[in-house]
């Protein structure tokens, strides 16, 4: 019954589409959509549980998560990377505007509008904001919830709120939390290059069993064949997938404990 059902899905999916619709994408390339591409992941991944052992599933789980947390962690890091730069530009532009007497409010509109893009926009939120008579550090500390760099947005709203308060000069805040941002950045850098030699060590520490069971398979001692078959090679496979997965999750957990 279940092999009927995913023999009916896998139908389904190569079912020619309406004549309308074949015709209309004549002439030009077209990305398949993300409901064809979960209908299609749908009936495969069925198939592939009614064949493999409950072991083997476990652990394809179990590396699937790891990899995707760490893929997620990196791109993580390499938002904030960008949201940085971007946002040390903008105050860079902020402080010209300044420089050149233009009004806070306007300095950030105008910073915002020529920048573009994520930063460029909550800077044009803020200038909105105060433009309507609002409490800029507030939206400063709003924008910084929505950031990757929620300290450094919370370092521009304390910067606004001493000039607001103690009335000192905008402009030399602003170049302050620029350099800060910019002497962040550089230590970031030179500590993300001193932990690029241990990431990968702990990646290749992960992937020897790998080697291990490739240099098994190849003196015909079947190791694949152990492990797949469910059983006590299963058993040991969930084991050996769980203890490498733990192993690079301590190492991004010390890595990710480091003042970066």
């Amino acid at each position: 019954m279940t092999a009927a059902a995913v023999l009916l899905a896998a139908a389904l999916l190569v079912t020619p589409a309406p004549a309308r619709t074949r015709l209309a994408g004549v002439g030009r390339a077209r990305k398949p959509s993300a409901w064809t591409v979960r209908a299609t992941a749908v009936p495969v991944a069925l198939a592939v549980a009614l064949v493999l052992p409950a072991t083997v599933l476990i652990a394809a789980a179990l590396l699937g998560i790891t990899l995707a947390a760490r893929r997620r962690a990196a791109a993580v890091r390499r938002r904030r990377s960008t949201e940085s730069a971007a946002l040390r530009d903008g105050l860079d532009m902020v402080a010209g505007e300044l420089r050149a007497g233009a009004h806070p409010v306007a300095a950030f509109g105008a910073a915002g509008a020529e920048l573009g893009g994520d930063v460029g926009e909550r800077l044009c939120l803020v200038a909105a904001r105060g433009r309507l008579g609002a409490d800029v550090a507030m939206g400063l500390r709003a924008v910084a919830q929505r950031s990757a760099l929620a300290d450094s947005w919370e370092r521009l709203a304390v910067c606004w709120q001493l000039a607001a308060s103690h009335g000192l000069a905008i402009a030399t805040l602003m170049r302050a939390a620029q350099h800060d941002i910019v002497e962040r950045d550089r230590f970031r850098a030179r500590v993300e290059a001193g932990l690029a030699g241990a990431r990968t060590t702990a990646a290749v520490l992960a992937g020897m069993p790998v080697l291990g069971i490739a240099l098994g398979q190849l003196i015909g001692a079947d190791p694949l064949g152990f492990l797949f078959s469910g059983g006590t090679g299963g058993v040991l496979l969930v084991i050996g997938i769980a203890l490498s997965c733990l192993g690079l999750y301590w190492s991004d957990r010390i890595v990710a404990g480091l003042p970066i």
